[in-house]
Order: structure tokens, then sequence, then C-alpha cells
């Protein structure tokens, strides 16, 4: 395979891409530019730290969920959770219900305020950047596949078929 050509990236500036799949990598990360300065402030607005923020809009008003189960959704440990809920019940976005189910689990139930706020915070995260808006209809779509495919572990011929697609 050849090698691709320096561009002026700020990612990593001088750098010879080994591979067409290494630059789109590098373009997606820098996608992120401004991503945490968003999240800061959606939670700054919503009186709430960043992580107290995200965890709020992992909880779906319609599903209760275990601190477990959360913690599980945020890819971290249990007991990393505890702070952030403490600080969405005390700010009355959430309470601790027993399960149903299972008495000796507590669920997490997003009260009417949690669903509003967290309702702002989803509308202030996902706001699509310029960029995004300035692109044509059809290639926000080919590009929304080609993200769900590769999310999704599955080529574009296995989604077509239904079954796990090559990696490559």
């Amino acid at each position: 395979m050849g090698t691709l050509g320096a561009v002026s990236d700020p990612l990593v500036p001088g750098h010879r891409y080994r591979s067409g799949a290494e630059e789109l990598w590098a373009l997606v990360v820098a996608s992120f530019t401004g991503w945490e300065e968003r999240v800061n402030e959606a939670a700054a607005a919503a009186e709430l730290s960043p992580v107290s923020a995200w965890a709020l809009v992992q909880l779906d008003p319609k599903a209760p969920v275990s601190q477990k189960d959360l913690a599980a959704r945020l890819k971290c440990n249990p007991s990393t959770v505890v702070d952030p809920t403490d600080r969405l019940e005390q700010a009355g976005l959430v309470i601790r219900r027993p399960n149903p189910r299972d008495r000796r689990v507590n669920v997490l139930v997003v009260t009417a305020r949690g669903a509003t706020v967290r309702k702002q915070l989803i509308a202030r995260l996902l706001d699509p950047p310029d960029a995004f808006r300035r692109m044509p209809v059809g290639e926000q779509a080919r590009f929304r596949e080609v993200m769900r495919e590769t999310l999704s572990g599955r080529g574009p011929d296995a989604a077509r078929r239904g079954g796990g697609g090559r990696r490559t």
C-alpha cells in the first residue's frame, strides 16, 4: 500500500497517513473539536457537572434503570455513578425507587423536571454543527448509513444481507 501525502493536519502535524482508514479516523477524531466545551456549557446551563449532565442524558424517562445498568451505559465502574446520581437526586431530576421486579435493587426514575432538563441537554448537545447542516441531504443520509455500518461492525454488504460483514 502506498503512503498518502502529508496534509496540513492540526491533529497530527506533519504525519503521513499510512492508509485512507487512518486518515478517516483522524478526521472523525478531529470532528469532535469543541465537544468537551459543548458538554461543559450545556451542563453549566443546567446547573450540573458535566458528569451528572451526561448521566442524566443516558437515563430514559420511560425506562428506569439501576445504577449498575447506568454504569454499564457509561462504561464505568458502578461506584463511579453514585456521586452523579446523588447530585441528580438532590437537584430533583431523578428519584430512587425500589425495582418492582427485585425490591433489593433501586432504580433511577427521571422526574418530570428531570425529563425537561434532559430534553434541553440533548437539544444543546446534539445540535448539529454548521458543517453538517450545510451538507446536502443525500450526503447526510449516505454518511449516516456508513457510520451506522461502521459502529455496528457490519460492512455495507452485510447490512444489505442482514448478516455479519468482513472488516477491513
